[in-house]
């Protein structure tokens, strides 16, 4: 099954996507998925592949946070043990940014994480799989299936 998406990077600039089953679509940002609009025969294999690319984009995006988290603790690390006390330490790092950069880019993850686990779970509703069977092949109880699987019927009342 082929989707095709429009994304509007953060430039502004419109660019075609075309993914088929099996295929991973690199977007620029997490950005480019919020703004993708899909088009597809079968609406949820389109959302299950439109938010595993969002929970894949949203992963390298945290993963460079993350790596550029690394380096600074590995700086102040060294200044500390060069004998530079603590309130020095950070001084030339802007740690108001890293802190909001590191926020935005684990509370996306975790945006992302919770919406396509109610696609998923959606998904295997319409499948034919009743809520327990869906809450153990989670490690979930029934009752928290049951909620996510109405977030995403929810969510989707109100998709275009």
């Amino acid at each position: 099954m082929a989707i095709q998406a429009t994304a509007i990077d953060d430039t502004g600039t419109e660019r075609a996507m075309t993914s088929t089953a099996g295929d991973v679509v690199t977007l620029g940002s997490a950005h480019d998925v919020a703004t993708a609009e899909l088009y597809s025969t079968d609406d949820r294999q389109e959302a299950a592949v439109r938010d595993v690319i969002r929970m894949a984009q949203a992963a390298r995006d945290l993963r460079a946070v993350l790596e550029a988290h690394e380096k600074m603790y590995e700086h102040s690390l060294a200044r500390l043990n060069s004998g530079i006390y603590a309130g020095r330490a950070l001084l030339g790092v802007d740690v108001a940014h890293a802190r909001a950069s590191l926020a935005d880019a684990l509370a996306e993850f975790e945006r992302a994480r919770h919406h396509a686990r109610g696609t998923f779970i959606s998904a295997q509703f319409h499948e034919g799989m009743n809520m327990k069977q869906i809450g153990n092949a989670w490690g979930i109880s029934r009752q928290l299936a049951h909620r996510f699987f109405k977030e995403a019927q929810h969510e989707s009342a109100w998709m275009p």
